[in-house]
């Protein structure tokens, strides 16, 4: 064996040293300037080629409907790293056996088709460098995923070894990891949103964050559970777009709801503690064309993950001062509402909040009920609403 590795080395250096030469060289002399190779030496290697497997396409090499697999074609005959890339990846139709697409084997391949097949993330690998590339499945075109800058995946970043490196959330959004963990490197998480247009497909990247916010007991049974909080990013920026809270029975996802920075998505969430009981408590101050609704619930779990209410309570207003369509604003309703919501704020811990809806009463003491009144006797005023 030790002989074997010898002459195996002994032909890639003189290979890569003859290539380096002729290189050089005009084509006539190039021909006779060739490297030779004994047929021992040639023997020996051919004999190590046959050998070495040929790398497969992981994943899911069909798709859905079973209409489309992915498939590794051939054996390249180059040895790297103790395998053979194969000599085609390619896609093809299972009725007719008709090649779809088509490009030369990696050292790694992996595809994840879409959940109704109407898209194949392949992810493709090297040893320095990784890329996953989109494909749509009606005309075919690619498009391959670059980072939130318009960047490509980096050299020597790879995908996880032992863990998916992306799983498709819906027919259009695909979540990434990127980045292989632990002493390898930190991972980075992304989503990446797909569609077809009059060019092909073509794509948008988000980075995503992954936080432990702690563990409470909101199911009341005596093993708390872990809650964590999804933060996607606006596109090339550190702002937050979208969130997702989750509560975790063990790695079960139990109970999720989310949170936007835009204004229909707003919403909060607070661990809170009443009785010696943990709850989850959430706030909802919307308002919409002078409209205001606000709500909050405070709620346990159940076994199933489903809401049990504690206590709730809601109340709505307008602020259409001098309008025909103007309803209501009955100051002493809205200041109990508010110094009842806010004394379970100011007593719960923040796990997620977007909200910047709730009319702006400056500086205001939410416990002080008299201070409430007069600051929306302010509000009503500077709105132009009566003045008593």
């Amino acid at each position: 064996m030790k002989r074997l590795l010898g002459v195996l080395a002994l032909v890639l250096l003189l290979a890569a040293c003859g290539q380096a030469k002729m290189a050089e060289m005009p084509p006539e002399e190039a021909k006779t300037e060739a490297p030779a190779e004994t047929p021992e030496e040639a023997d020996e290697y051919e004999a190590l080629i046959a050998a070495t497997p040929v790398a497969q396409v992981g994943g899911e090499p069909l798709s859905p409907d079973g209409r489309f697999e992915a498939r590794a074609e051939g054996a390249s005959g180059e040895y790297v790293s103790g395998i053979q890339p194969p000599e085609y990846l390619q896609i093809i139709d299972r009725e007719t056996g008709e090649v779809l697409w088509q490009d030369h084997g990696w050292l790694e391949q992996s595809i994840l088709w879409s959940p109704e097949g109407g898209f194949a993330a392949l992810a493709r690998s090297a040893r320095t460098w990784c890329c996953i590339t989109i494909l749509e499945t009606e005309n075919w075109t690619s498009w391959d995923v670059a980072l939130p800058d318009g960047s490509s995946i980096p050299e020597y970043t790879f995908l996880p070894y032992n863990e998916p490196w992306g799983e498709w959330k819906s027919e259009n959004s695909l979540d990434l990891t990127i980045g292989r963990g632990g002493d390898a490197g930190e991972q980075s998480f992304y989503q990446c949103d797909v569609w077809v247009n009059q060019n092909g497909v073509t794509g948008e990247s988000r980075e995503r964050t992954l936080e432990t916010l702690g563990s409470w007991d909101f199911t009341h049974d005596g093993q708390p559970e872990t809650v964590e909080l999804e933060t996607l990013l606006f596109p090339g920026g550190d702002a937050p777009e979208y969130l997702e809270l989750r509560v975790l029975d063990g790695k079960e996802v139990l109970w999720q709801d989310t949170a936007s920075a835009h204004h229909v998505g707003e919403n909060s969430f607070y661990a809170l503690q009443l009785d010696g009981q943990d709850y989850l408590l959430q706030y909802v101050p919307s308002m919409g064309q002078g409209f205001g609704s606000y709500q909050y619930r405070i709620f346990s779990l159940d076994s199933a993950g489903e809401p049990v209410i504690f206590r709730e309570n809601h109340m709505e207003f307008d602020i259409n001062f001098g309008s025909p369509v103007h309803e209501s604003f009955d100051i002493p309703k809205i200041a109990a509402f508010l110094r009842e919501v806010h004394g379970y704020l100011d007593q719960g811990q923040e796990l997620v909040n977007t909200l910047w809806g709730e009319i702006d009463l400056g500086n205001v003491d939410y416990s002080d009920v008299t201070a409430l009144e007069q600051a929306l006797k302010q509000f009503q005023k500077e709105y132009g609403g009566p003045v008593e």
